[in-house]
């Protein structure tokens, strides 16, 4: 095979990669109730901005028909969130060109295969950063966050995160989960007296008020040994609709290059691609001054900012169980 050819296997990994990402991302927004919603666009920069108003704290109040006080000016303030573009990259892959004369493999079929686990392995990249991103934020809202770390995950353990959102406790649309946790779900379920659900394959999909359990093992939801050695803490993310937002920026790029120095001639192929992260609620805090943040610097609680005033506004819920 001639190593021109090499350039059909890449277009057949690009084609590849970018059609089974608009797939997934329709599939996820869906399953998802859209409380991580992902979409295609292009950000200028480090950051992107978008504005909303802030909240008048007592807006509303008694009015003396017979008065002749003076009111003071309250100023109509616009609150600036941020969303961070996070750059991503393939390993660096080496192939030998010779070696699908050696096996007669069409490239065609090796770059598809090739590209579907690009995509696969982007869309997770970008998901992991994103529950790495919230759970931070939302340890840092004491009043969103549950503590339940006496006992494994449960419906109970749940209700009581979707709780402190009070009144707005319907909001919360979606949980977000580790197998573990869910794991603990069934079991205690399969011998609820009270039937709460009807099983089928013995699978729980919901909770008790029908929003989905949504299962990713991602290490995100995991905090190895929080508890002690061999005590593990696991994170239930309670999400509201349009919690999360990941864009897309459509910078993907397939970079290549050939050693024919060696006896058999190497081929070099690596991907690059970025995307912006933002979370409903915070913003990115740009004056620290950290820019395409590494995935420590994600996860970070102090990097994401509270802007809106009221806590029902943000995110969503934390629930920490063993």
């Amino acid at each position: 095979m001639a190593l021109t050819n090499f350039s059909v296997f890449s277009e057949y990994m690009y084609n590849s990669a970018t059609e089974t990402i608009a797939q997934q991302v329709e599939l996820f927004n869906t399953a998802s109730r859209n409380t991580i919603t992902l979409r295609s666009g292009s950000s200028d920069g480090d950051y992107s901005y978008d504005t909303m108003f802030a909240q008048v704290a007592n807006m509303v109040s008694n009015r003396n028909a017979y008065g002749t006080g003076t009111l003071s000016p309250v100023a109509l303030e616009q609150l600036q969130t941020a969303s961070v573009k996070i750059g991503g990259r393939t390993e660096l892959m080496e192939f030998s060109p010779s070696d699908f004369d050696w096996i007669n493999q069409d490239p065609e079929q090796a770059g598809t295969a090739f590209g579907e686990q690009v995509a696969k392995g982007l869309l997770q990249y970008m998901l992991n950063s994103a529950l790495a991103a919230t759970s931070a934020a939302l340890s840092g809202v004491a009043a969103l966050d549950y503590d339940g770390t006496a006992a494994v995950a449960s419906l109970n353990s749940l209700q009581s995160a979707a709780g402190l959102f009070g009144d707005r406790a319907s909001a919360v649309a979606a949980w977000i989960m580790h197998s573990k946790s869910k794991t603990d779900i069934i079991g205690a379920a399969i011998t609820n007296a009270n039937d709460l659900f009807e099983f089928g394959t013995v699978r729980i999909t919901t909770d008790a008020e029908g929003r989905p359990l949504i299962v990713t093992d991602s290490p995100a939801l995991i905090d190895i040994d929080a508890g002690g050695a061999g005590i593990h803490h696991y994170h239930q993310l309670g999400l509201v609709t349009g919690a999360i937002m990941l864009q897309d920026n459509q910078n993907y790029r397939l970079h290549e290059n050939s050693d024919v120095t060696a006896e058999n001639t190497k081929y070099f192929m690596k991907a690059e691609f970025d995307f912006n992260l933002g979370i409903k609620g915070f913003t990115w805090d740009t004056v620290t001054g950290v820019k395409s943040p590494s995935d420590a610097q994600l996860a970070t609680q102090t990097n994401w900012d509270q802007t809106a005033t009221e806590v029902k506004d943000l995110c969503g819920v934390r629930s920490t169980t063993l």
